[in-house]
């Protein structure tokens, strides 16, 4: 059994810990590439998933039927779209939203929402000494956010904190299966007119504060003897 397991949705954000995973090794099935190796003496396996829920969730479900860890964990980056938020800033998710499932009924049924207990991780963390770290709720649907108006009607709906593609699938594979995943988002863009420009200039920065994450989260034995599911 692995010690963690990572689904990531794109190769860019992969890169920076795959830089410095020992011994790694690849195998290639279903069209996607999963690393193993050692990060910080800890055994990891890795998925780059690629964009929107489904692929997240097909993605999650390879790697638990076929990499077991004992902790998984995804991350990425996110448009903020609540004022809290700064570029570089690392959202630990404790709820997700499906902000794209729309019901047409006259019965008005709320969203699907992901709870994750985030309870250990926060504790782990404590001592950590950065700005950057907030805990909160996200959004998750296939949608590009890039409009202030789109922007400002999704916080109004929900309050939360920042928007992103893959974040449903993994929370939900995860509960499903009854094992423990966290979500870590940095933000990368203000989900608006230069989301584009924004995310190109920023996502070394987010991942290099990700990757800082990583390392104080791996530093103790965080999680390894823990078995809750991700929304208990």
């Amino acid at each position: 059994m692995f010690d963690f397991g990572f689904v990531i949705p794109l190769y860019a954000e992969a890169r920076p810990l795959l830089a410095k995973l020992k011994n790694r090794q690849i195998k290639t099935t279903a069209s996607r590439k999963v690393y193993t190796g050692f990060f910080q003496k800890r055994e990891i396996s890795l998925i780059v998933c690629g964009c929107g829920k489904i692929k997240s969730a097909s993605a999650t479900q390879y790697l638990i039927d076929n990499y077991s860890a004992k902790v998984y964990c995804h991350f990425g980056t996110a448009g903020a779209i609540s004022d809290k938020l700064r570029i570089g800033d690392i959202v630990i998710a404790d709820r997700v939203i499906e902000h794209d499932v729309i019901e047409l009924f006259p019965k008005k049924v709320p969203p699907p929402t992901h709870r994750i207990s985030t309870s250990g991780l926060m504790a782990h963390l404590k001592n950590y000494n950065h700005s950057t770290l907030i805990r909160g709720s996200i959004l998750s649907g296939d949608e590009d956010v890039i409009t202030t108006e789109r922007k400002r009607e999704l916080y109004r709906s929900y309050k939360s904190l920042a928007v992103d593609w893959e974040s449903a699938g993994f929370a939900l594979t995860c509960q499903l299966n009854k094992v423990k995943g966290y979500i870590l988002r940095g933000i990368s863009d203000y989900a608006y007119e230069h989301t584009a420009s924004e995310y190109k200039k920023n996502q070394k920065l987010v991942m290099k504060n990700m990757m800082e994450l990583l390392s104080c989260i791996f530093n103790k034995n965080f999680g390894l003897n823990q078995t809750a599911g991700a929304g208990k």
